[in-house]
């Protein structure tokens, strides 16, 4: 089989997000794609940053509209501790020993992989799908990125099977969205802000990113 991991804080889930795991999906054939939301994420700081169990419910209400190949993970918000990908990789690992895995991300993530928890180990688990996005080009990407990974960088239609230990570039239209600004959208004026209907009305409801959580 062919599994899809795409991590992420996910504060809150938008449609870029879902962009990119439907299109990754559908590009690479998988069988299914797992959306992972964090507990404590290791490169930002808990400012702005909800409650772990409502952004899990946010995936959990979006994933129920998106077909029997999306679902979602809790594993890094019940594990204890900070929530490093190597950790995550190791898991589906266990869980899927025969597999081919696949770990999607945009440049933009990927471009600091050198930063990421023991990264030179990440690669012995999965695949990296590195998906383009307009801010940082996969010649930016490169040039920030380790050398030592070039040897192992591919594109897309090169890929022959591995079941992991490549990075593989992949091209979708841009759809640039982000977290940030949506919070911004949400505290200034509460308007949809490029959110899934059943994510806005869950936030609405709970009163979410109003400014004083």
């Amino acid at each position: 089989m062919k599994i899809g991991l795409f991590g992420g804080t996910f504060n809150p889930i938008h449609i870029g997000h879902l962009a990119l795991a439907e299109n990754v999906t559908a590009s690479l054939g998988l069988d299914m794609m797992f959306l992972i939301p964090s507990k404590i994420p290791p490169h930002k700081s808990g400012s702005g940053i909800i409650d772990p169990v409502k952004r899990l419910k946010m995936v959990e209400l979006v994933a129920e509209g998106l077909g029997e190949k999306f679902k979602v993970s809790d594993y890094e918000i019940a594990a204890d501790g900070v929530s490093y990908t190597l950790k995550t990789l190791k898991h589906f690992r266990r869980l899927y020993p025969d597999d081919e895995i696949f770990f999607a991300c945009g440049t933009d993530i990927f471009a600091s992989i050198h930063k990421w928890h023991a990264y030179e180990e990440l690669f012995k688990y999965a695949n990296f799908v590195v998906v383009s996005r307009s801010m940082v080009s996969f010649g930016k990407m490169l040039e920030a990125i380790p050398e030592r990974l070039h040897d192992i960088v591919i594109r897309e239609e090169q890929f022959a099977g591995e079941k992991s230990g490549r990075v593989i570039l992949h091209e979708m239209p841009p759809v640039d969205v982000s977290s940030t600004d949506i919070r911004e959208v949400l505290e200034a004026s509460y308007r949809k802000a490029n959110l899934p209907d059943v994510v806005y009305e869950y936030i609405s409801e709970k009163g979410l990113y109003r400014g004083d959580e």
